[in-house]
């Protein structure tokens, strides 16, 4: 079933490939923070990696005001020992991203999360890759919201688990935190963009 809705999705749509889907020439980022709310919370590690799975970026950083986050760190595994000597979010670490997604495409999992912690504004585009698997894979209708539920990163990397190259295998036993969780972000892209499906709305516009 899903094979015959990656053909008839790609029927006709070659001629807009451009306009609708992001193949190629664009950047993954991903972050663990202390937490879940975007006035308190702080980053606790970023991540950037190209479409190529070059890593262009993957730090710790240490919070400003935060000193422990136990709920976060039982998910995460990012303890405030870990972050002691990493360097802070100042103006030299906000340079070097800016510099890194000038004028580029960004694909983040959870993209209204992520963009409350990282200043993006010099993108391209930020596009979601859970909005895009949530509303054209899993349509799963949610009464409460009247809205689709969005489904977590783990369930559309499982979703397209069989699709696993083994470089994608050593990849994803190397990589941790918010790297790995770009890494799986790129291949569920990937997967959803080779099964035609559009890239959903920039969330910079």
């Amino acid at each position: 079933m899903f094979d015959d809705l990656i053909k008839n999705k790609k029927a006709g749509t070659e001629s807009t490939k451009q306009e609708k889907f992001i193949t190629e020439n664009f950047l993954i980022l991903d972050t663990e923070t202390t937490g879940l709310d975007a006035g308190v919370d702080e980053a606790l590690q970023i991540s950037i990696i190209n479409d190529k799975k070059d890593i262009l970026l993957s730090t710790y950083i240490k919070p400003k005001y935060r000193k422990t986050w136990p709920e976060a760190m039982a998910v995460n595994g990012i303890s405030p020992q870990m972050v002691e000597d990493a360097p802070v979010y100042d103006f030299a670490m906000q340079d070097m991203i800016n510099d890194l997604v000038e004028d580029q495409n960004i694909v983040i999992y959870n993209a209204p999360f992520d963009m409350n912690y990282v200043d993006l504004r010099n993108a391209r585009g930020i596009y979601c890759a859970m909005n895009v698997f949530s509303t054209g894979v899993v349509k799963e209708w949610n009464e409460k919201y009247n809205n689709y539920t969005w489904q977590r990163l783990s369930t559309a990397f499982n979703h397209f688990k069989s699709h696993l190259t083994l470089e994608d295998k050593i990849l994803l036993d190397n990589a941790h935190d918010s790297l790995s969780d770009s890494f799986m972000t790129l291949f569920v892209w990937e997967q959803l963009m080779q099964a035609g499906f559009e890239k959903g709305i920039n969330y910079l516009k």
